[in-house]
């Protein structure tokens, strides 16, 4: 049997507990709380051209493959869509944007946006970013807007 003294005892259970601690910190620093985890809807030809919680339709209606979105209490954004292109019109199954933003809103006005990220013809981009986020932000959405001539339009949305 193997004897171990006090001191000893201690020490192993304060590596232990500081062990644990430091563990905690690094997954509470590692994105906060998430607020929002949804799925992206497409531009449907009803909300062509309106404006959403400040955010500004595009021209035509949109179609997507895939789209998600997670926003996170310390800003972190994540939106991630595949195959959203144009649903109709003479450029229909293409993308003819070539960058693309994240819009964040909260309780029915812009809150936060994020840098300009490549957006590819076939539809697909990834933002993975930080905004910053006023102190509370209620009922948020994310929109995925296009960089167009007219300043950016949401071709998608999360929600519907």
């Amino acid at each position: 049997m193997i004897r171990v003294f006090r001191p000893t005892r201690i020490a192993l259970a304060l590596a232990l507990v500081l062990s644990i601690g430091a563990a905690a910190v690094v997954q509470a620093d590692s994105g906060g709380v998430k607020v929002l985890d949804a799925g992206l809807v497409a531009l449907p030809q009803a909300q062509v051209g309106t404006t959403l919680s400040g955010v500004t339709a595009g021209g035509l209606p949109w179609e997507i493959a895939h789209g998600s979105a997670q926003l996170y209490s310390n800003g972190r954004l994540h939106v991630q869509v595949q195959g959203l292109v144009l649903a109709a019109g003479a450029n229909a199954g293409i993308n003819p944007i070539g960058t693309a933003e994240a819009i964040v809103t909260c309780g029915d006005a812009v809150a936060a946006t994020s840098g300009v990220v490549p957006y590819s013809r076939q539809g697909d981009a990834t933002i993975n970013q930080t905004v910053q986020l006023p102190s509370q932000c209620l009922a948020p959405a994310v929109f995925f807007a296009g960089m167009t001539p007219a300043g950016p339009r949401w071709f998608a949305v999360t929600g519907w």
